[in-house]
């Protein structure tokens, strides 16, 4: 890929209806193109201009903050074109922004931090940022399962590869089945392989016996432990390694 866009998000903080932000189109001069279907985002209006973009508005649904995308057929023959559509959104709603998004998360818990992740999922850029990659590869590990959730839909939003190993690790660890499902998804969408792929066991310590052939019990115990372990959200680095 190119140094160019392939989409530019604006997510926006209010509750932003299909009616207003039918009338900001208007008033751009893009003309409705009708709704469409998306395999992860659900459904969008959508919204054509005489540059070639194609502006499609979220209400909510799989990610629950609206947002707008804009994207063209060509992406790299239009990048000024993208910037000036997004440059219009955020003057005419009021808006998130990645570091808005990123301050929240890094000092929140709980139910703050879900709202920050699902507003970073809305706005995530489609390159990959190391700030966001440290704030939501740890949630992708929280003890909460809603901050889990909102990590996973950051990840699907952002589609970025450098986060394949340590959601296919999340994906090991995940107690909730549908969640776990979704991450597995999610790596096979991203890398065409299975989570397995991207995993290696680090070599374990050859491990003493009695005479019998039987370990110790505090070794047979200690195994029983990272057994449990690895059943715990956030225990992935316990059982696996992965390269980032």
């Amino acid at each position: 890929m190119g140094r160019w866009w392939r989409w530019r998000r604006v997510a926006f903080k209010g509750r932003v209806t299909q009616a207003e932000f039918a009338q900001f189109a208007s008033r751009e001069g893009w003309w409705y193109s009708g709704s469409q279907e998306h395999e992860w985002f659900g459904s969008a209006h959508t919204w054509d201009t005489v540059e070639g973009l194609v502006i499609r508005f979220f209400t909510g649904g799989p990610v629950p903050v609206p947002f707008a995308e804009v994207s063209a057929d060509e992406p790299e023959m239009c990048q000024r074109a993208m910037a000036d559509a997004e440059a219009a959104a955020v003057r005419a709603f009021p808006c998130f922004s990645v570091a808005d998004c990123l301050n929240l998360a890094r000092g929140s818990s709980g139910g703050a931090t879900v709202r920050a992740l699902n507003g970073l999922a809305a706005v995530v850029p489609d390159r990959y940022s190391r700030a966001v990659g440290e704030v939501v590869i740890p949630a992708l590990f929280a003890p909460e399962s809603t901050v889990r959730s909102a990590a996973l839909r950051v990840v699907r939003m952002a589609a970025w590869p450098e986060l394949v190993r340590p959601l296919a690790a999340a994906a090991l660890t995940e107690p909730d089945e549908e969640a776990a499902r979704l991450a597995r998804d999610i790596v096979a969408d991203l890398s065409g392989a299975d989570v397995l792929t991207f995993l290696v066991r680090p070599s374990a310590d050859k491990e003493p016996t009695t005479d019998t052939g039987h370990r110790p019990d505090d070794d047979a115990q200690r195994t029983a432990g990272q057994a449990r372990r690895s059943r715990q959200p956030g225990s992935a680095q316990e059982i696996f390694v992965w390269t980032p």
